[in-house]
């Protein structure tokens, strides 16, 4: 039988190991295995065990001392149970290996027990872990830590004999306690709560003359020797003894915490949990913080309702008044006043200076099973007074502020109501039928009341008693502009007034922060947004925001993001009005969008857009350094939504160059993200904003930026009649970077629905500007659309010459989205003069390049040539999976090419793998969008496609139709792709011919 290795501190060092004990060595060498026991399995580094080992007598050879005993333990200990880490060395054990540990299990136990009432288990835990004390522990040990953790385990051993002595109490053993409390209590003459126990047992015996004589000697003891008298327990119970009286009743002083108490299951049983266990040796304490409203006493009361057989010597409950309109703060004092009489103290014995009432609390209630409720705390520097030492004491304690200060057991945030209880909340208020008559105008309640417990009980509060009114109808009314805090108001209880208590006890710096914060259009903010409202650097606005939520007047979605409740919002905002001028809210407004603009106008947000933003000389604002691409995209995530917001706040306040600068910015932003509808809107007010100014120039960057989004939605028709605008409306003298642009974007449009008609020469005409300019990101583009242009018309040749020449030019600037494509297009002319070699190449550099890049426009093109390869060499898994997930991408950002040239290439794949029901969907999906759009090229690929499906499944007729109507399109708009179609029917109809 293997029996592990186990190591005895509770009473001389022992070492038992395969069911023997093994001598552990020389009084130092204990020591060192002492102290690595006590940290078991943490590193303790060589200095650490010199000075904890050797504090009181260090060697003169330093650190040489160590490895002699290090060698001498491993000898004495199982192979690899001390190990030597890089920084130091730790012994290994599993949990159960030291005594000690299995003396905090077996008192956990215990208390687990008590708790649920089987008293008889908890007292045979008690017994099990005391059993564990061979004696004094770590006796004999050298050093002045181990003496400091003597005395640890000692007293911690006295605690746990107390409670197994008030377990038995409890259960009615008061003999057998007589016959063991009494030697203990001559052992221990100064100890009163000892000597308590013992009266108790005494007199629960009928031995009442006996107790008493017991708390005489106790006294007569504790004023000879110590010159004191007995504490307020000892002197109660001698009092209540006399007077022959039973134990007096738990106090309970928690208030009323309303008939509607819903949800918050999670939160009540981590505070449960919490305060629920006394076996630490510190009292529990569980802070709970949140905003205005948010039911903070509610839950606090409904928690200590839950444990009041945990805490059955009282209930106290304290309101601070932290945040209490028309009062100040409790008092300190005032509050241990309260505490003290709340413990049964009479009024004239309490002391009258803090310090000396601070003692007397704490140690009135030392040994009792106490929980104290401080509601509505101001700050740390309050409560702190307030708090009792004893362990077996738990404090809950509710505030507006997160009470940093506090060294707590427990913090709980406590956040909005969930929907779910929300709408429980509403139904318990205005009655389940009422709530439901209307589903969607009770959620819609719950929304405006931004699922706030106090908003939502007033808007109920309205409805109880006003019969009359419909949901709906208190919505409209707090739908009214102004109106919504008014309307939240009822019986002098209003959401303003919780809001003003908070807000009066900012600093002035923190007040003009708050108001200035609401003037954000969006939803949230980073410190970079803060600091251009407030007018302070990145760093100051941080800490006001910051301090904000602190006091729970702001929310904190994520590290470092900033937004207001709705309601709250609301407040700052009209304070906002009624404080701060028109000029100051206006420089603040015009300092965020500036930050907006130059943030958006970052190489790394616009690598991807092709439209020229440049800003000249601006103000001088902090834009966040965005040194990478992922953390670009991160910023754009997060601002996307924001920006669309700032754009429509610049309309509505007639900010109309900030409204089209800041749509162009942002346009390739929401473009990526795929939020169509948001960014049709910021176009759109650009538009206006453009015609209004009457900046043509403006408008034909607007109308280039929608035709990119046309494109992509509606095909490239509706783009090419966009583009025509845009040209016309581009002055003779405009900027030629944008007509190159113009050009080459009408180029691409033009080469899938007119491929040999105007295509190639406008993209020429391109190339010309961008060549006279000698810009290479200009040219680039315009000659990767031209060879995207010849590819479609299968001039091979001619395409690649356009990709190498692009391709050249890109690489002189870095890694960028169109440097992917031009790859990828390769990647289709290799695959076209079969150079399968080449095509594995540039479709991987393609791939890895987008990917770096975390490109959105050009990772799906990337995937799906990436599949291609994949097909031609066999990997016909590899390339479905890999063409899939370039669908998904495209899917994303909703770009109606990259969609057809994808799903042409997965219907190839699975037609390959067998799949031609999955094939004939992908074509047939691409021919039905494509001849929407009359978009040629598209179309007759789809319907070359339909003819393998065709052909595959023994449908020769069928796929010689579809080739006639393929052949019909390309005679008329891509004559020389007609003699390919058309030797494929001929070799149809031949063989056709052949089988009759």
């Amino acid at each position: 039988m293997n029996r592990p290795l186990r190591i005895e501190l509770l009473g001389p060092l022992r070492i038992v190991w395969q069911g023997r004990t093994v001598a552990p060595g020389p009084h130092r060498q204990q020591a060192l295995l002492a102290v690595l026991a006590l940290r078991v399995n943490q590193v303790c580094t060589p200095e650490e065990l010199l000075d904890l080992v050797w504090h009181d007598n260090p060697p003169g050879t330093g650190l040489k001392v160590l490895p002699p005993y290090i060698y001498r333990l491993r000898r004495t200990l199982p192979a690899e149970v001390l190990d030597r880490t890089p920084d130091g060395y730790v012994l290994r054990l599993p949990e159960d290996a030291l005594d000690t540990t299995a003396f905090e299990t077996a008192v956990q136990a215990a208390g687990r027990h008590r708790e649920s009432g089987d008293l008889d288990a908890a007292a045979g835990a008690y017994q099990q872990a005391l059993a564990l004390f061979r004696g004094e522990p770590l006796s004999g040990l050298p050093g002045q830590y181990l003496a400091a953790q003597r005395l640890r385990l000692t007293e911690r051993r006295d605690k746990v004999f107390a409670d197994r002595v008030d377990v038995d109490l409890d259960r009615g053993r008061h003999a057998e306690l007589i016959a063991e409390l009494a030697p203990a209590v001559a052992a221990k003459p100064f100890d009163e709560h000892l000597a308590g126990q013992l009266m108790l047992a005494l007199s629960a015996d009928g031995r009442q003359a006996d107790a008493l004589d017991v708390y005489a000697r106790a006294r007569e003891i504790l004023v000879d020797q110590l010159g004191v008298e007995p504490g307020p327990a000892l002197r109660d119970l001698h009092q209540t003894i006399l007077r022959n009286e039973s134990p007096l009743r738990t106090r309970d002083e928690l208030p009323y915490a309303g008939s509607t108490f819903v949800g918050r299951s999670t939160e009540l049983g981590r505070l449960v949990a919490a305060l629920g266990n006394s076996t630490a040796a510190a009292p529990p304490i569980v802070a709970i913080d949140g905003m205005a409203g948010v039911g903070k006493t509610a839950l606090a009361v409904n928690t200590a309702r839950q444990l009041a057989a945990r805490y059955p010597d009282g209930l106290l409950f304290v309101d601070l008044h932290g945040h209490t309109p028309g009062r100040a703060p409790l008092d300190t004092k005032a509050a241990l006043d309260h505490l003290l009489v709340g413990v049964g103290l009479p009024g004239l014995t309490i002391p009258h200076t803090l310090e000396e009432a601070r003692t007397l609390w704490r140690t009135t209630v030392a040994g009792r099973r106490l929980l104290v409720v401080l509601d509505n705390a101001p700050d740390s520097t309050t409560v702190e007074p307030l708090l009792p030492g004893s362990p077996t004491c738990g404090v809950l304690i509710t505030s507006r502020n997160q009470l940093t200060g506090l060294d707590v057991r427990e913090r709980l945030h406590l956040e909005l109501l969930a929907a779910a209880d929300a709408s429980a909340l509403l139904a318990q208020l205005v009655g389940a039928d009422r709530a439901a008559a209307d589903v969607a105008a009770s959620n819609g309640l719950i929304e405006r009341c931004g699922n706030l417990p106090l908003a939502l009980r007033i808007a109920g509060a309205r409805l109880r008693h006003r019969p009359s009114w419909t949901v709906a109808h208190i919505n409209q009314r707090l739908d009214r502009v102004g109106r919504r805090l008014t309307e939240l108001t009822a019986d002098g209880l209003g959401i303003a007034a919780a809001f003003q208590l908070s807000y009066a006890q900012l600093s002035p710096e923190q007040q003009r922060a708050f108001r200035l914060l609401s003037l954000l259009p969006g939803r949230d903010l980073d410190q970079y947004g803060a600091a251009a409202l407030t007018d302070r650097t990145p760093d100051d606005a941080a800490d006001l925001a910051e301090s904000l939520v602190d006091a729970n007047l702001l929310l904190q979605p994520a590290p470092g993001r900033y937004q207001f409740h709705d309601l709250i919002r609301d407040y700052a905002a009209e304070l906002a009005r009624t404080t701060d001028s028109a000029a100051d809210l206006d420089a603040a407004g015009n300092r965020l969008l500036e930050y907006y603009l130059q943030a958006c106008s970052h190489p790394l947000l616009q690598q991807a857009s092709p439209d020229f933003l440049e800003l000249g000389d601006r103000p001088a604002v902090a834009v966040p350094t965005l040194a990478t691409i992922r953390e670009s995209n991160l910023w754009a995530g997060a601002e996307a939504t924001n920006l669309v917001a700032a754009v429509e706040q610049a309309a509505t306040d007639d900010r109309l160059q900030y409204v089209w600068m800041l749509a162009l910015g942002c346009s390739v932003l929401l473009q990526q993200r795929g939020k169509i509808q948001q960014h049709t809107t910021v176009l759109e007010l650009a538009s206006a904003a453009t015609e209004q100014l009457g900046d043509r120039s403006a408008e034909a960057r607007i109308l280039h930026a929608t035709a990119r989004l046309v494109r992509g939605q509606h095909g490239a028709r509706a783009a090419v009649d966009v583009l025509h605008r845009a040209l016309e409306r581009l002055p003779g003298d405009g900027d030629p970077r944008v007509r190159s642009q113009l050009y080459s974007t009408l180029g691409i449009c033009l080469q899938t629905i007119d491929p040999y008609g105007e295509a190639l020469p406008t993209l020429q005409r391109a190339s010309d500007i961008a060549r006279e300019l000698n810009d290479d990101r200009l040219l680039a583009r315009a000659l990767v659309f031209t060879g995207i242009a010849h590819g479609n018309s299968r001039d091979y040749d001619a395409a690649v010459r356009a990709y190498q020449e692009a391709l050249t030019l890109l690489r002189r600037h870095g890694p960028s989205g169109l440097m992917a494509d031009a790859l990828s297009g390769l990647t289709t002319c290799y695959l076209g003069l079969d150079r399968l070699d080449d095509a594995v190449g540039t479709a991987t550099e393609a791939h890895r390049t987008a990917a770096e890049l975390d490109s959105v426009f050009s990772l799906p093109y990337a995937l799906a040539q990436l599949g291609r390869v994949h097909r031609l060499r066999g990997n016909l898994d590899k390339a479905v999976d890999l063409q899939r997930q370039a669908l998904a991408a495209a899917d994303k950002i909703g770009q109606l090419p990259s969609q057809w040239t994808i799903r042409l290439a997965l219907g190839e794949t699975l037609l390959a793998m067998g799949d031609t029901d999955g094939a004939r969907h992908s074509f047939e999906l691409v021919a039905s969008g494509a001849s929407g759009d009359k978009d040629h090229l598209y179309l007759v690929s789809a319907l070359e496609g339909l003819a393998d499906h065709a052909l595959a499944t023994g449908q020769a007729a069928q796929a010689v139709d579809y080739l006639e109507q393929a052949v019909a399109l390309t005679d008329e708009f891509a004559p020389p792709r007609s003699p390919i179609i058309r030797n494929r029917l001929a070799e149809l109809n031949g063989r056709a011919e052949e089988s009759h």
